[in-house]
């Protein structure tokens, strides 16, 4: 009988070479590890069985007859292509959300998913950038908070945290119901409403400045009609600054309207005249107001009357900034 180490070395050193790239011979095979090519055979019958249970069609093993030898061959619809992997790593990179460390970890498992011809190109793409990442200040590791907050999100679990604010020498604790998870501006969120209050409008946790949590056992519900979606939230935020949700109206004449159409999902054009806009924008908080005053001489708040006013007061404060 053969000897069955020897068999699960070959398999394994089959397997490990074909999720690689590789080209697998049969003939090659059967020399290299000193058996016949029946028994090879075998062994390709038994990974080709092996792929097919667990990945359902996802990766297959067969026969390439102009490379003269058996290949992994993955569905591109379901698995990334090299293309993709180098546009994702792009992404991580210029988001500089993560430690140096995790962002290494994450750019080097996402590039050894690319196949081995191609892994070097991307390398070398992503080169510079990898050299010269800055992380945020506070440089802390966050993947597994991500992790553990979405997991209570998902379970409808109270939390309990200790949150240090800007500016802030000791941190405040706080019971509660989180609600999202959302990156925005290099930062990740946690998005939770307070236990003991009933606020129409979640508050805005930097995940970073939480200095510890604690997951509860104590559920929590919220109606299934009113349930908080990220997805929407996310729309109507900017700078990630929670508040009431309020509808704008402004004009607009500046060189992008596409800029503004995309920075503010919820916007919509109601009237057009030459080169001149009128706007409106469902938004949450007051983090739109930071933005709209980044749009200079290009942009006139319509409504609401209160808000208007509050920008126009902001933009009085600014110009005395240059009397003196």
């Amino acid at each position: 009988m053969e000897d069955q180490q020897p068999k699960t070395l070959r398999i394994l050193s089959m397997y490990e070479r074909l999720r690689q790239g590789e080209v697998i011979s049969k003939k090659k095979e059967a020399e290299q590890f000193g058996v016949n090519e029946k028994t090879i055979q075998r062994d390709l019958d038994e990974l080709r069985a092996y792929i097919a249970e667990t990945f359902h069609g996802l990766m297959v093993l067969e026969y390439d007859r102009k490379k003269h030898g058996y290949i992994l061959k993955k569905s591109e619809e379901e698995w990334l292509t090299n293309k993709e992997i180098l546009v994702i790593s792009k992404i991580l990179l210029e988001s500089r959300s993560l430690s140096k460390e995790e962002m290494d970890r994450m750019l080097k498992k996402l590039i050894f998913q690319s196949h081995p011809q191609n892994q070097r190109f991307i390398q070398e793409v992503v080169r510079n950038e990898r050299f010269h990442y800055a992380p945020l200040q506070h440089n802390r590791p966050l993947i597994d908070a991500i992790w553990e907050l979405s997991r209570a999100v998902h379970t409808k679990r109270v939390i309990v945290i200790d949150y240090r604010k800007e500016g802030s020498d000791a941190p405040i604790t706080r019971r509660v119901k989180p609600v999202g998870i959302i990156f925005s501006e290099y930062y990740f969120y946690l998005i939770a409403f307070l236990e003991d209050y009933e606020f129409d409008f979640p508050t805005i946790y930097r995940i970073d400045r939480i200095v510890h949590y604690t997951v509860t056992n104590d559920r929590f519900r919220y109606d299934y009609k009113n349930r908080f979606e990220e997805g929407e939230f996310r729309k109507r935020v900017q700078f990630m600054h929670a508040g009431e949700l309020m509808k704008i109206t402004f004009r607009f004449w500046g060189s992008s309207l596409q800029a503004i159409l995309d920075r503010l999902p919820t916007a919509k054009v109601v009237e057009k005249d030459g080169e001149e806009f009128v706007i409106e924008a469902e938004v949450y908080g007051r983090g739109i107001k930071m933005w709209l005053l980044s749009q200079a001489q290009y942009l006139e708040v319509i409504k609401p009357e209160e808000f208007r006013e509050e920008i126009k007061q902001t933009i009085e404060q600014m110009l005395g900034n240059y009397e003196h």
